[in-house]
């Protein structure tokens, strides 16, 4: 499992989005509309760690008593403290991609406190932290492999997020996991399958950006199987998915995103999460199309 992981991982740091900023009409205070900005983003990003660039070109044309810098996809805002790529997995969705760039208004008034956060840059470094620390805890039933880090390797961590670097951020993954594992065994040397030594899998479900559940699942079952995605979906989910197809609704099947492709319900939980995790450490399953 370990080398098919590696290459998941890898596929999955390559992973970015193109994207066109452009400022919203009824904002620009010049005679000219400033012309938009393209970039190239990370899936695995958070907003705020990548936009700095693009409040700089805009600024100057923006009201000048304007507030913190904020997106919208279409009417939608957009939450920071997802990845980049989740985002756009839940507004857009893998049929998107053939019209891409993904097309992004800028805006610095009416910020919608009720419905995102105000964050900047530093605020984005802690959320990737702690929710690091959150997924180590549930891998290992404790923080400590992330908390006792080298400030060197959590900037290390942070720079390859910024830059998409999978080769900057592998080093500190297999810190990280030489530590949890550390702590599962008592200190003692690592063998067999790791991705199934864990506690449990650290995954998130979302259906919206503000609808999400979350279970700390086994990666096997009792008999000592794999246990598949359709495991968890079945379990945080059971009006739309069942354990078998014998149980599954009438409706159409609703589609399940892993880092923006449509993978397979009998996929092994914990090879999703040792090969699609963001960098947070959460393997993020984004189900769309379910009924309202």
């Amino acid at each position: 499992m370990e080398a098919d992981s590696a290459s998941g991982r890898a596929a999955c740091w390559a992973g970015a989005l193109p994207v066109r900023f452009a400022l919203a009409a009824d904002e620009v205070t010049t005679l000219h509309p400033p012309p938009p900005i393209h970039a190239v983003v990370p899936r695995h990003a958070l907003l705020p760690l990548v936009i700095g660039r693009v409040r700089e070109h805009f600024a100057a044309f923006a009201p000048p008593l304007g507030g913190q810098m904020w997106l919208k996809y279409g009417d939608t805002p957009l939450r920071w403290q997802l990845p980049v790529g989740v985002v756009f997995d839940l507004l857009a969705g893998a049929e998107a991609e053939a019209s891409l760039p993904w097309e992004l208004t800028v805006r610095f008034q009416r910020f919608p406190a009720e419905e995102v956060a105000s964050g900047a840059a530093a605020d984005a470094e802690a959320t990737l932290l702690n929710a690091l620390k959150e997924a180590t805890c549930v891998q290992c039933g404790s923080a400590l492999p992330v908390m006792t880090l080298p400030p060197e390797l959590t900037q290390k961590l942070v720079a390859a997020v910024v830059a998409g670097r999978h080769d900057d951020f592998e080093p500190v993954r297999a810190e990280v996991r030489r530590r949890a594992l550390g702590q599962l065994r008592g200190g003692g040397s690592s063998g067999g399958d790791e991705a199934l030594a864990m506690k449990a899998v650290p995954a998130r479900v979302h259906t919206s950006q503000r609808d999400w559940r979350q279970l700390a699942m086994p990666p096997t079952l009792d008999d000592g199987s794999p246990r598949r995605l359709r495991h968890l979906l079945a379990s945080l989910l059971p009006q739309h998915f069942g354990e078998t197809e014998g149980e599954a609704t009438a409706a159409p099947p609703p589609t399940v995103l892993v880092q923006g492709v449509a993978v397979p319900l009998d996929s092994p939980l914990a090879w999703l999460a040792d090969a699609c995790a963001h960098a947070d450490g959460f393997l993020y399953v984004v189900v769309r199309g379910l009924p309202p």
